[in-house]
């Protein structure tokens, strides 16, 4: 038994408080029908390889807690959403469903991120295309053949050292534009639109302009807000989201690492020519990646949680406070933009036509971006009824000549992850 560490607490608290299923769908259509004899197979080596995520979730007054699970991981037949940490799942926190030429695994985000996914995704495609395909070079992909290390179950927030927030001042902010507040937009269950764009011509473009591809996309929601809102009086501002497992010489672990990159979009960037435009968000984002810069956010950050682990007493006043602070992150950013990077895993990529990575709706507007066999796969999940904002991007791509693929709104498909029960 392990209680949740310090870098998962505020994903498992803050979603817990405020009331939402904090779950990713990392959905992949595959060259062929699933065989679901080799998939079932392929899933118990992966649960060999990465014991320390095969546990179900608990809590106690004070706190949540692992255990061990030794039951095998659900392998199901659909294309439906299921329940985590229940009876359906084994009381796994993740399982792999299927159907057709479908193979999605549902993870639970609290005791892993996008990094912590990719990985036991690659083990497990890599089993399935050994058998099913012959594939036998797994370069870069975790096996049964190499050791468990120990670096992959050690959170490094836990060794950030603390300090003294008592006397600090709140960092002076500016009004951001919220979707949420300031656009107008109606409250609607969650929406995510699929969009496929031909990576070599976009990274052509993006690299042309001074961006990658990450990047390229944030300007681009930017400019597509700032078309529709040009007299706005707050100032249009994304996060991107960062791999912080370098900065802090943790490359292996499987715990929540991320940071963040903020790209405001001021009057001043915007009255700039767009390559300019380009420029501003590279440089912000190798200013704000410095690992000095990265390691100082997150020992502040680490020093807050730690502060409310330590201070408040009874599991349901943490989970208001990690709601309230996850709540407030909204308030932070008009919108957010993920990027793991290009699959690098060149022996996989053939059997894998496409790539969408669905998350949790915490924020009004979010978008995931996949790469592989030389398409990249756009996610976007708003939280509000109208397709103005969508269709004002899709402007954007048109305007700059970027070709694309919509796919018809998709169904919101995450896994859901009911607060368990304290049991008696």
């Amino acid at each position: 038994m392990y209680t949740v560490t310090l870098g998962d607490a505020l994903t498992v608290m803050g979603a817990f408080g405020i009331n939402m299923d904090y779950t990713v769908r990392l959905k992949l259509r595959l060259r062929d029908k699933i065989d679901d004899e080799i998939l079932k197979g392929a899933v118990d080596k992966t649960r060999q390889r990465y014991p320390y995520l095969c546990v179900r979730m608990k809590k106690d007054n004070e706190n949540f807690y692992y255990e061990e699970n030794p039951a095998p991981i659900s392998v199901l037949h659909t294309d439906s959403s299921i329940r985590l940490n229940t009876e359906e799942s084994n009381f796994h926190v993740w399982c792999v469903c299927y159907y057709e030429d479908w193979i999605c695994l549902d993870f639970y985000h609290g005791i892993t991120d996008g990094f912590g996914m990719y990985m036991v995704l690659a083990t497990m495609l890599y089993y399935y295309c050994e058998k099913r395909y012959g594939v036998t070079d797994h370069t870069g992909i975790r096996t049964l053949e190499d050791s468990i290390l120990l670096e992959e179950t050690i959170d490094p927030m836990e060794h950030l050292p603390s300090i003294d927030l008592s006397g600090r001042q709140a960092p002076a902010t500016v009004p951001v534009f919220s979707l949420a507040s300031d656009a107008g937009l109606t409250p609607s269950s969650p929406q995510i639109w699929d969009i496929e764009i031909p990576e070599a011509a976009f990274v052509s473009f993006s690299s042309a302009n001074d961006a990658s591809p990450g990047t390229m996309i944030s300007i681009l929601f930017a400019r597509a807000i700032d078309a529709l809102y040009p007299e706005r009086k707050k100032i249009i501002m994304s996060r991107y989201s960062v791999n912080a497992r370098p900065m802090l010489h943790a490359e292996k672990t499987h715990h929540n690492c991320l940071s963040g990159v903020a790209f405001p979009y001021t009057d001043r960037v915007k009255s700039m020519p767009f390559e300019t435009q380009c420029t501003v968000h590279r440089g912000a984002t190798f200013i704000q990646s410095d690992a000095d810069k990265v390691c100082g956010q997150l020992i502040g950050v680490a020093s807050y949680v730690r502060s409310i682990l330590q201070g408040l007493p009874t599991l349901e006043a943490k989970k208001r406070a990690f709601g309230q602070m996850m709540s407030g992150r909204g308030t932070a950013f008009t919108y957010m933009v993920s990027y793991v990077g290009q699959w690098k895993l060149g022996a996989l990529s053939p059997y894998i036509l496409e790539f969408w990575t669905h998350v949790p709706s915490a924020n009004p507007l979010v978008t995931e971006i996949a790469a592989i066999n030389g398409k990249i796969f756009l996610s976007v999940h708003q939280t509000f009824r109208e397709d103005i904002i969508i269709k004002s991007f899709l402007s954007q791509l048109e305007e700059n000549g970027i070709h694309y693929q919509l796919r018809q709104p998709v169904k919101p498909d995450n896994a859901g992850f009911i607060e368990p029960e304290i049991e008696s």
